[in-house]
């Protein structure tokens, strides 16, 4: 039987931010709201490099070289055409990645997703900016305190995301996720600067 709840899925910024805190200067701190379907039958998420309510590998994260980890998911709904990621920071306000028209094929994503627009390691995938509009795709956990995320895969009733385009920002990207969403599972995990 599915469930529908609705969760704020929020993010961390660097720079010495806390919880409960706007993101520093000069960054995007709007939160965004998720529809998450909770389905009954199977749609479970797992990654080689994050046990379930663990510490991040230092390796995806700003104390290291904040690449993104392995992530395996099986199970999907009826009605996926196709998968979008979402990271956020449950402690502050601030989504981290969105990666949307992840093919219905795929089973996963490999680790160290390119920050690019189209990365080429996950062909027919596209990323928004992060909360620094420097950097495309991943940004990794980095605050002085420990924060909870958690990565989210939404299965998608469409192959690509409707209008979504290059300059299509977090935020919109998150409503068109939400709009079209049949499904999700989460992983969530831990993080603060040694």
């Amino acid at each position: 039987m599915r469930s529908l709840m609705l969760l704020a899925l929020v993010g961390c910024g660097g720079s010495g931010s806390t919880g409960g805190v706007d993101a520093p200067a000069g960054l995007d701190s709007g939160a965004d709201v998720i529809g998450v379907v909770d389905v009954a039958g199977g749609f479970a998420l797992t990654s080689p490099m994050l046990a379930a309510g663990a510490a991040f590998d230092p390796a995806n994260t700003c104390t290291g070289v904040d690449t993104s980890p392995q992530l395996d998911w099986t199970g999907a709904p009826t009605g996926a055409l196709s998968f979008a990621v979402v990271l956020t920071d449950k402690s502050n306000n601030l989504t981290h990645w969105v990666i949307y028209d992840i093919p219905m094929a795929a089973t996963g994503l490999p680790a160290n997703v390119e920050k690019v627009f189209a990365p080429t390691n996950v062909p027919g995938a596209h990323q928004t900016t992060s909360f620094q509009a420097t950097v495309r795709g991943y940004l990794g956990p980095c605050p002085p305190v420990q924060h909870t995320y958690e990565f989210a895969v939404f299965a998608i009733n469409a192959a690509t995301l409707p209008g979504a385009t290059m300059q299509t920002t977090r935020a919109q990207a998150v409503a068109a996720i939400t709009a079209n969403n049949v499904g999700s599972t989460t992983l969530t995990g831990t993080y603060a600067q040694p």
